[in-house]
């Protein structure tokens, strides 16, 4: 009786130790079906999150690091202020996220400003205005930025006078033969010149848009044109008078050449036959206002300007992303630089021993992923 109770017993501790058995391989499946999943999971958003996000930081403050250093120029150059600096990393920003021009390129802009002899108030008046001409007319920021100085140094206006500069160029090279290029060579030779003879910029520059039509290059333009009105000062007539003297002339090279002399009277005749020409581009130049907002505007109208103001927009976030960034990567900086100097004060043993014990924890690593292989088979 007893070995049967016995047998009985034996039978069903082994029936529960098989069901026992069965159990936990099931549960171990699925534990490490489990594992698996987790594992995809957290690979997923390493890939996905993790990686993008610190890419994103990167980036970021990078940018940031960027825009700020060619701002400290502005400060070095310009002997800008606290406040100053402030506005003009302010006003930056905020053509750089209103404008086809990114931050750091006004950035830009404004170094050169600094370095033609601008306050920091100057910028300020004279950037967005600059930022227009350059956009209207597809010229580089440093030359639409030197061009208009020299136009305003050359007839002794404020940088508050920089719109009215720029639209009547802006104006010039949509309606003319003129460009940036010619305006460029012109105004350095007989800028100042004009002024003192009584001209107004509106006035020179339709003089200098008669003599593109008939495609005179730039630097024959100021040339000569400096002459004419340095001849005319000399001998006391004035413009229309001089001009009508050729007009009315069987020999017009002859009066011409005897007004102006020999390296002018081919201007001296071109402007003389183009007085209708003139007196329209002067008046146009008059009423030239608001016309290289107007033209920048249409630039950007399509689909490449919508591309141009999204980057633009885009660095302006990462600069701000970056900026506020910058506290916890000085942090990471100082910690490193603890550890820096901590290990070069180090006698050559420890840094010895350090360098061994790493490349033991090292190899740790590598050693137990192996065993981990070989135990699961």
């Amino acid at each position: 009786m007893a070995s049967k109770a016995i047998g009985f017993l034996n039978f069903k501790f082994s029936a529960d130790l098989t069901s026992f058995e069965r159990a936990m391989n099931k549960a171990q499946k699925k534990l490490k079906k489990f594992g698996k999943s987790m594992q995809r999971v957290g690979k997923n958003m390493s890939q996905n999150l993790t990686m993008p996000i610190l890419a994103l930081g990167a980036v970021s403050l990078k940018t940031f690091a960027d825009f700020e250093q060619s701002m400290l120029k502005v400060k070095a150059v310009s002997g800008a202020t606290g406040e100053e600096f402030k506005m003009l990393t302010d006003l930056a920003k905020k053509l750089g996220s209103t404008t086809m021009f990114t931050a750091s390129q006004v950035a830009d802009l404004q170094i050169e400003l600094s370095k033609l002899g601008f306050s920091a108030t100057q910028i300020e008046d004279a950037s967005e205005s600059i930022l227009n001409l350059a956009q209207a007319t597809d010229t580089e920021l440093g030359e639409a930025a030197k061009t208009t100085a020299v136009a305003l140094n050359s007839f002794n206006l404020e940088a508050k006078e920089s719109t009215r500069i720029t639209d009547i160029m802006a104006l010039a090279a949509s309606s003319s033969a003129m460009d940036m290029e010619k305006f460029g060579s012109v105004l350095p030779k007989v800028g100042a010149t004009a002024r003192i003879a009584g001209d107004s910029f509106e006035e020179m520059s339709a003089k200098i848009q008669v003599l593109a039509d008939s495609g005179m290059e730039g630097s024959k333009m100021g040339t000569q044109l400096k002459i004419i009105y340095s001849k005319l000062a000399k001998s006391g007539l004035t413009w229309d008078e001089a001009m009508g003297k050729i007009q009315g002339s069987t020999n017009k090279i002859s009066t011409a050449s005897k007004l102006f002399g020999e390296n002018a009277f081919n201007a001296a005749i071109i402007l003389s036959e183009n007085t209708v020409k003139l007196d329209k581009y002067s008046e146009a130049n008059m009423g030239a206002a608001g016309t290289s907002k107007k033209l920048a505007d249409i630039m950007d109208s399509g689909i490449g300007g919508a591309m141009r103001r999204m980057k633009s927009q885009l660095e302006g976030v990462a600069i701000e992303l970056g900026q506020q960034l910058i506290p916890i990567f000085k942090k990471v900086i100082e910690k490193g630089e603890k550890i820096v100097k901590w290990f070069t004060s180090l006698s050559d043993e420890q840094k010895k021993s350090i360098v061994k014990w790493g490349l033991v924890i090292a190899a740790i690593g590598p050693a137990l992923i192996i065993f981990g292989k070989m135990a699961v088979g």
